[in-house]
């Protein structure tokens, strides 16, 4: 009774208005000074140090421009990169999330669960496993007789692999929005005659609009920052990502920072398009053409676009995301062309004398330390900034939080970590070396969006009158919330935990640049692959896969079940 009266006690002092603000302030502030400041220092650094950052970019005493040059190749690959695989993955997704949307067969869930493997799959190890599928003699190359691959590394393997990498994010996005689309409008359309290619483009897709919009800038934002899956499959040629971390590893500072503002200033500007453009921009529809579009709305055409829509995702995204399985297998015991034991898997990972299953659980082991130390103190951070956002109705203020929480979730990752670099090391505070916790931190700001997104989602959908009901009882404002809100957002807690826990598990760029002497999974991955222990790295994939798809498991689980 005792310890009652003083919880009690704690609760109601908490309770106090002026607490309430106090607790506002402070995670406002702990929101700018761990979230996004680190973010975009980069700026501060760069407006603060011109002086060098344009002599070394623009007029070096030795390379000129040249690094100048090298940045406006980067990023016109990127630009053009990230185009293309945007549009590919608009025209093959498209049918995909129709179908998802829209039909009732048998093995849909199955399928719907595969349209987000990519997702689960560390970006290293996608780029790995393209990688084999396309530009080794194991993979599609054999089919045709080569020995070589039948796509070598650079700009169109960087391009399979980063369809691959942003389907998900096209087919994900319209499929939410074209099944909150009423079909009673859909079937108004048909019954005035409207054939069904005319109905969607003239009724569905306008009401979808929200969703294709964001797929395209959200799918062309993580391609432009891509860098785990592009490390394995670039060859010689340079991303605009791949190029920070080069300059950084070359002690290029006042480069590197300078290629990162660009990045993280079109990142930016492509968060602002997603809520401009939404609200603003329509889907024309000038005319409707009754003959054509009634020819493309016969059952043979229709059953040749879902056999398209299946077959690009089986060719183009599944099979070689999944390939390191088969190759797993089939190098297990042996090379399958020499026979030689010593190019298996089995001796590679667990015979050879360098120790690779050490490695591989050490890594595995750090992966998943800073996994959960940055999920954990995200959760403690997410919470009070979720109840800002939902529950305080400050206006503009809310939606411009919205828009700065989003900013680390489009921001290339590798330009995100070098400005976490910059700011907690010796060009900022001084405060930290690249090891175990600035990578924590680094880990930190890209996954705090997917804990605050998560646990907000969950707060919204709150019925208040229960709220309302334990205070009319007595209950104070904190009471309310352990007693009451704290267990209905259960779900929001799980799904944000597994989200920024399987995120932080696979990122590979941010960690590149601060990691100093440890090494994550992710990490261990490239290195072998760049060593070319191609079946040691394959099994440390097939390791981050199956826990990453696992985690992905659950959280459908979590969503559909809690």
């Amino acid at each position: 009774m005792k310890m009652t009266g003083r919880m009690k006690k704690i609760e109601k002092f908490l309770s106090k208005p002026y607490m309430k603000c106090f607790a506002d302030a402070l995670t406002l502030a702990v929101f700018t000074f761990i979230i996004l400041l680190p973010t975009i220092f980069v700026f501060t650094y760069v407006f603060s140090e011109w002086g060098e950052v344009y002599s070394r970019v623009f007029n070096d005493p030795i390379a000129g421009d040249v690094r100048w040059e090298a940045m406006k190749s980067a990023m016109a690959l990127s630009l053009l990169i990230a185009s293309s695989a945007t549009a590919i993955d608009v025209a093959i997704g498209l049918p995909m999330a129709v179908i998802l949307a829209r039909y009732n067969f048998k093995g849909k869930k199955l399928v719907d669960a595969l349209v987000d493997f990519p997702l689960a799959i560390p970006s290293s190890a996608l780029g790995f496993s393209i990688l084999l599928f396309w530009a080794t003699g194991d993979g599609i190359a054999s089919l045709f007789g080569r020995s070589s691959g039948l796509v070598g590394r650079g700009p169109l393997l960087i391009l399979l692999a980063h369809v691959a990498f942003t389907y998900s994010y096209v087919v994900r996005s319209l499929t939410s929005v074209i099944k909150g689309v009423d079909v009673s409008y859909e079937q108004a359309g048909r019954t005035l005659g409207a054939s069904s290619f005319t109905v969607f483009r003239t009724i569905t897709s306008p009401l979808a609009k929200h969703g294709l919009i964001a797929g395209i800038i959200l799918a062309f934002a993580r391609s432009l920052g891509e860098t785990g899956a592009t490390l394995m499959v670039a060859g010689i040629y340079e991303t605009a990502p791949l190029t920070v971390i080069s300059m950084h590893q070359r002690l290029l500072i006042s480069s590197a920072a300078f290629l990162s503002v660009i990045l993280v200033a079109v990142a930016c500007t492509l968060l602002l398009l997603i809520r401009v453009l939404s609200v603003r921009v329509g889907i024309p529809i000038k005319k409707v053409w009754p003959g054509p579009e009634r020819f493309l709305s016969g059952s043979t055409q229709k059953r040749i676009r879902d056999f398209l829509a299946f077959s690009s995702f089986g060719i183009l995204i599944l099979i070689p995301s999944s390939f390191t399985i088969p190759y797993v297998v089939k190098w297990w015991s042996g090379s399958p062309y020499t026979g030689r034991f010593e190019s298996g898997v089995y001796y590679q990972v667990f015979v050879a004398p360098d120790m690779k299953w050490r490695m591989l659980w050490d890594s595995l082991i750090t992966s998943m330390e800073i996994a959960f130390i940055a999920t954990a103190v995200n959760i403690i951070l997410g919470i009070p900034m979720s109840m800002i956002i939902v529950r305080r109705k400050w206006g503009k203020i809310n939606e411009l939080l919205e828009t700065l929480i989003d900013i680390p979730l489009v921001i290339p990752t590798s330009a995100l970590g070098f400005s976490v670099y910059l700011f907690w090391g010796l060009k900022g505070l001084k405060a930290l070396t690249p090891g175990f916790w600035l990578t924590v931190l680094t880990h930190i700001v890209f996954t705090y969006p997917y804990v605050v997104r998560s646990i907000s989602a969950v707060l919204k959908g709150l019925n208040p009158s229960l709220e309302d009901a334990a205070r009319t009882l007595g209950a104070t404002p904190i009471t309310t919330f352990r007693t009451v809100v704290l267990p209905l957002l259960k779900p929001g807690l799980l799904s944000a935990a597994v989200l920024a826990f399987t995120r932080s598990l696979g990122e590979t760029g941010a960690t590149i640049v601060v990691m100093g002497r440890i090494r994550t999974i992710p990490v261990l991955i490239v290195q072998w692959a760049e060593a070319m222990a191609l079946p040691a790295a394959a099994f440390a994939c097939i390791i981050l896969m199956i826990l990453s798809y696992l985690l992905l498991l659950s959280l459908r689980y979590i969503v559909g079940g809690v």
